[in-house]
């Protein structure tokens, strides 16, 4: 949740027929209808959001305070509350990368050290490609 609290409207790329998330050196196309939710979310700068200077980030969630990202806990709890629960979503994402890639690639990529790139693709053996789609099935 770190890092999705941090991100700013400098990180959506918008081609009118596409929308595109920029997470790494290549932007992430995003399907319909999440793209028609991140333009909103772009364009809304209202209350305090709209208070913030030129030079300031602007933030995508921004937080009761003005130029200052939302908490992530709070961001967390406010994807809870609408019946998004972000652990398992996490998890079920975490294990999808771990059946197709290897353990040192996770590892470099997405931070983290490499014996919990290990254990990441030892527990995603035998799952397959389509385990998150079967996770958030549950």
């Amino acid at each position: 949740m770190g890092r999705i609290s941090r991100l700013t409207t400098e990180h959506i790329v918008d081609r009118g027929d596409t929308l595109a998330l920029k997470l790494g050196r290549v932007p992430v196309e995003i399907p319909a209808p999440l793209d028609d939710l991140l333009r909103h979310l772009v364009e809304r700068r209202t209350g305090r959001a709209a208070t913030v200077p030129l030079e300031e980030p602007k933030w995508l969630f921004h937080s009761i305070y003005p130029g200052r990202p939302i908490d992530p806990h709070t961001l967390g709890r406010r994807l809870k509350a609408i019946g998004v629960p972000a652990q398992p979503a996490r998890h079920a994402s975490l294990m999808d990368i771990a059946s197709e890639l290897p353990a040192f690639v996770i590892s470099r990529l997405l931070g983290f050290h490499q014996s919990t790139g290990d254990n990441w693709t030892r527990e995603s053996q035998g799952f397959g490609a389509g385990y998150a789609a079967e996770v958030s099935r549950r």
